[in-house]
C-alpha cells in the first residue's frame, strides 16, 4: 500500500517536469507553426485579402505587421498582437481567428513557446493560403 501512496505523490511531479521539458524544446516553425498560420490566419491575411494591412505569407511581411503596426515582437509573446488576439474572446471585435472556434490551447501554446524563443522563420519559407491549397504547397 506504501508504494501506491509513494507513487501517487510522486506522479504529478513527473509529469510536471515532463511538461516543463516539452515546452522548454525549440519550436520548429515549418512543422508546428506553418500549419497553424496557413490554416487558421492565411484566409484572411494574405496577398489577395490583405485584411487589416496584415499579410503573414512570408517573414518580412509578417514582422511588419499591419494597421495596428508590429504583430510578431521576437521574445515577447505578451507583446505581440498575433498571440494576444488569440486570447480575447469572442465578444472582442478583434479577437483571432474571427470564428467562433477558437484556436486550440495547444496551438496557442505553440505560438506563444515560438515567439518567446525568438520568432525564427526560416529564410524563403512562404506561407500558403488555404484558398491555394489545390496548387502546389512549399
Amino acid at each position: 500500500m506504501k508504494r501506491v501512496w509513494l507513487l501517487a505523490a510522486l506522479l504529478p511531479a513527473c509529469v510536471i517536469l515532463k511538461f516543463e521539458r516539452l515546452k522548454s524544446e525549440p519550436v520548429d516553425f515549418v512543422s508546428a507553426v506553418k500549419p497553424i498560420l496557413e490554416s487558421r490566419c492565411l484566409e484572411c491575411h494574405h496577398s489577395r485579402y490583405v485584411f487589416a494591412g496584415l499579410n503573414l505569407e512570408t517573414k518580412k511581411l509578417a514582422m511588419k505587421g499591419g494597421r495596428s503596426g508590429p504583430v510578431i515582437v521576437a521574445g515577447a509573446p505578451q507583446q505581440s498582437l498575433l498571440y494576444k488576439v488569440l486570447l480575447l474572446g469572442h465578444e472582442n471585435p478583434i479577437a483571432m481567428p474571427p470564428t467562433p472556434e477558437k484556436l486550440e490551447r495547444e496551438h496557442e501554446q505553440i505560438i506563444h513557446d515560438w515567439i518567446q524563443q525568438g520568432a525564427e522563420w526560416p529564410e524563403g519559407t512562404r506561407l500558403v493560403p488555404p484558398q491555394d491549397w489545390n496548387r502546389k504547397r512549399s
